[in-house]
């Protein structure tokens, strides 16, 4: 997907703007508000490899790490430090997702694996990111991305599976596009938290944005997102702006796809 070019950021605006004003005007219940090809898995022999290597006892972060359970799916490498069935409805939707970030965005399919770190509850994640991450924004979940590992960390709650889609988009496209602008690595995370089925139609933003576009408080401001340098700085506005761009992208021709 490329960036919009700038001699035709008026036209594109309209159009944005017209489908924001579209949507809202949808009852949210007809949205499914919610409140707020073979694919080739990691080759067996690698496994014990990056289990163990992905954040070796000379790391400041192995120390509280969830390791009881360990479980492959595809790309993913799970850690959980409780029960986790393999067959878990959550980690097959995991699965699946990666097949939708391909062939929605027109990219490959990669084998990097992406750790994902389960925590049982909220005060073993939020002691472990304190401890290791205390400059990151507090958020329910989060993504990392180092020179040589792909990890997600987050709790075991009532809103995971959005969280885990959230952040395993990430892992996902930063396994083959390493370097995405900030705003529209969002904005995709924020199109493939839905459920499938939803087409990627996010009530919270629609609200939101099509609430401040009637009000008068708002206007869409590219350069404002591309501005940004980290998911610190970004607002309520900023993620539900990214998503919508991703959204208009996507979904009007395929030309804007690309």
């Amino acid at each position: 997907m490329s960036a919009v070019e700038p001699h035709r950021h008026d036209r594109q605006s309209r159009g944005l703007l017209a489908m924001l004003v579209a949507l809202a005007a949808l009852p949210l219940a007809a949205l499914g508000c919610r409140h707020l090809a073979a694919v080739p898995a990691l080759d067996p022999a690698r496994l014990e490899e990056t289990v163990g290597s992905a954040f070796n006892r000379g790391s400041p972060w192995q120390e509280g790490l969830p390791e009881r359970h360990v479980v492959q799916a595809g790309q993913l490498v799970i850690h959980a430090d409780f029960g986790l069935a393999e067959q878990h409805r959550l980690i097959r939707d995991l699965e699946t997702l990666r097949t939708e970030v391909s062939q929605d965005l027109g990219l490959p399919i990669s084998d990097e694996p992406v750790h994902l770190y389960l925590f049982s509850d909220t005060s073993r994640y939020d002691t472990f990111a304190a401890r290791y991450f205390p400059n990151f924004p507090v958020r329910r979940a989060f993504f990392v991305e180092t020179d040589t590992t792909l990890a997600v960390f987050a709790p075991w709650q009532d809103r995971i599976a959005e969280d885990l889609r959230h952040e395993t988009t990430h892992g996902y496209v930063h396994a083959v596009v390493p370097t995405v602008p900030l705003w529209l690595d969002e904005g995709i995370a924020e199109h493939f938290e839905l459920p499938r089925g939803s087409d990627g139609i996010h009530p919270q933003h629609v609200a939101h944005l099509g609430g401040r576009f009637l009000e008068g408080t708002w206007r869409l401001d590219l350069a404002r997102l591309e501005s940004l340098a980290s998911a610190g700085e970004m607002s309520q506005d900023h993620y539900a702006e990214s998503w919508a761009w991703v959204q208009w992208l996507l979904h009007t021709t395929p030309q804007r796809r690309r």
